[in-house]
């Protein structure tokens, strides 16, 4: 017993001997430092991949031309909700880009019509909001933005990192799904003029605009811009409360369902449709938020 005692008494002397020569070092300030800024690299990881991203896009989309215009990092106006931030949108007379990049590696799964998709590297499984309905979102406010509700010739695309391994069972209907790699190609194969040049240059000089007021004020976007991503958090935790009631009520009780939409703030009732009954907003046609009648895939579109 006095032996084992013995060694742990020397271990631990030897623990705090190497902490003393650690800590009269000269290079202990530098340790402290170095570990200090490990630390906030990796908090700041997502924010940093998130940036390279954009830039590795943006590097592409000079190479486009003078047929196209490039805006980057543009906030926009979205109603009650504040402001919106899109990576990158592309005008021309071939029509208006919208492009939302995820600098993401690992396998990619989802699909065009549930709410999350879900990367895996390795065993570690991560959700995502579904992109396409995030820059569906990017879009109408757009379109809002700039006058132009009912255009048509507007493109989404989501750009993912080459790091990354698409595992979709199916194709997508309302948006392009790709990789940086393959992006000056899918802008480049629409190729037939569908906006006229006066239409295109009165795109461009709203969102001029907007570019030149946030460069003026760039504090008082970003904090609107938090404010914005703040809200949308709770609305999804009221979604949340709202499905979790929702799924423990029967199937004859489902029709009487009513609930705030999370995109306006209407009221979700019960319509019937060409594909049979769904729940959609009562202001529409100003919003387009719909949510399916069957309970056990009850979720939000947004």
């Amino acid at each position: 017993m006095n032996a084992d005692n013995s060694i742990i008494t020397g271990f631990y002397e030897g623990i705090l001997i190497t902490l003393k020569m650690l800590i009269t070092s000269t290079a202990f300030p530098v340790v402290v430092i170095f570990m200090i800024l490990w630390i906030i690299l990796q908090r700041k990881m997502p924010v940093i991949k998130g940036k390279y991203g954009e830039w590795v896009v943006k590097t592409k989309l000079r190479r486009l031309g003078d047929a196209y215009t490039v805006f980057h990092d543009v906030y926009i106006p979205n109603g009650e909700r504040g402001l919106t931030q899109v990576d990158h949108i592309v005008t021309s007379v071939y029509g208006v880009f919208v492009i939302e990049t995820k600098h993401y590696s690992g396998w990619i799964f989802g699909d065009e019509f549930k709410p999350y998709w879900t990367q895996v590297i390795y065993k570690r499984k991560t959700k995502m909001y579904n992109p396409i309905r995030q820059n569906y979102g990017h879009v109408q406010a757009l379109l809002t933005y700039i006058g132009q509700e009912g255009m048509q010739d507007v493109c989404s695309i989501i750009a993912f990192s080459s790091n990354s391994t698409f595992k979709f069972n199916k194709g997508f209907t309302s948006a392009h799904v790709i990789q940086f790699p393959d992006l000056l190609t899918t802008i480049s194969q629409y190729k037939e003029q569908h906006i006229s040049e006066d239409t295109v240059k009165g795109i461009n000089e709203k969102l001029a605009e907007l570019l030149a007021l946030y460069k003026n004020d760039r504090k008082l976007f970003k904090a609107e811009h938090m404010q914005s991503i703040r809200k949308a958090k709770d609305a999804k935790q009221t979604a949340r409360s709202h499905t979790s009631r929702a799924k423990k009520m029967s199937k004859t009780d489902a029709s009487l369902l009513y609930t705030a939409c999370p995109k306006c703030n209407g009221q979700l009732t019960l319509k019937t449709g060409r594909y049979g009954k769904f729940y959609g907003c009562s202001n529409y046609p100003d919003c387009r938020n719909t949510e399916s009648v069957n309970l056990d895939q009850h979720r939000r579109s947004v």
